[in-house]
């Protein structure tokens, strides 16, 4: 979607184009007069709701102006690395020739990665701007972050993970992480130990050392959350556990993207819910049944 004369509220960006907003890319809509056209309920009407409680472009308002023709890459969820590879990436691989506008919290090694991509791109300030002529990129579909994906492989990655040290068995421990870490993980440990695998804490590694690390990994085990992205980067065949505190938590997120890595996908939910935490009897069954000579 091209928009001329769009108004960008660069802190999450929220585009106005006269009466419409837009928010999450195009994925959601808003009529700010004829209000008989949005929707009652649903997605779009909660999250509007609670945007429209914010500041919202005034048109009548002067404000810096950037000139030309840019690209949006500003989303809320553009901090998270899920978002990183099944979004961004792949609208600015599918658009290299194109200039992108950046939020200014996007994370530091992102834009170090965007950089050594050679992409075209201006981090702009948490204010409102007007842009002459503003294109929102539609959201990537499976093909384009395969694409994106193999491109990254054969052009900038080297398929090893020697330099690591770590065994091509993988925990992803979220220990560190405020959400969704499962609260007996010690529990877990050895029973993770018997059949091999190694611990790691991915928060503060880098993209690079991540996709090395992973484009050598051919079983993965992790609670439900970003770092389960890098299986896009495992071999063909490779096998990844994820374990979720509820059937239904992003139930289909990374069975699409082992599905776009043909991995065998298998999910383990606890049996006490709501407390995120796993009966190591069934880690235990479940792991021998991978491994079944340990």
């Amino acid at each position: 979607m091209q928009i001329q004369q769009a108004y960008l509220d660069a802190q999450d960006g929220l585009v106005r184009s006269s009466n419409w907003l837009y928010f999450h890319g195009n994925r959601f809509h808003w009529n700010l007069i004829d209000t008989y056209r949005n929707p009652t309920n649903g997605e779009n009407f909660n999250r509007f709701t609670k945007r429209l409680y914010g500041r919202i472009p005034d048109l009548t308002v002067k404000t810096q102006r950037l000139s030309g023709h840019f690209h949006l890459g500003i989303h809320p969820h553009f901090h998270s690395y899920y978002h990183l590879w099944t979004e961004l990436i792949p609208q600015v691989l599918t658009q290299r020739e194109s200039h992108w506008l950046l939020p200014w919290w996007l994370p530091v090694n992102y834009i170090a990665f965007l950089q050594q991509l050679r992409i075209r791109f201006t981090v702009l300030p948490p204010r409102i701007l007007q842009c002459d002529s503003l294109t929102i990129p539609e959201k990537p579909s499976l093909q384009d972050i395969t694409y994106s994906t193999e491109y990254l492989r054969q052009n900038y990655f080297s398929s090893s993970n020697a330099y690591t040290g770590l065994t091509s068995r993988i925990y992803i421990s979220r220990r560190r992480v405020e959400r969704r870490h499962l609260q007996n993980e010690l529990e877990l440990l050895p029973i993770l130990d018997r059949y091999g695998y190694g611990i790691v804490e991915l928060e503060d590694w880098s993209i690079e050392r991540q996709v090395q690390l992973f484009s050598g990994a051919t079983h993965v085990v992790a609670p439900h959350g970003a770092g389960l992205t890098n299986a896009l980067w495992m071999p063909v065949g490779g096998k990844v556990l994820e374990i979720r505190p509820s059937y239904a938590s992003g139930d289909f997120c990374f069975s699409e993207i082992c599905a776009l890595s043909s991995l065998d996908h298998e999910v383990l939910v606890p049996i006490r819910q709501p407390i995120f935490q796993l009966e190591p009897a069934l880690l235990a069954e479940r792991l021998q049944s991978w491994h079944p000579t340990v």
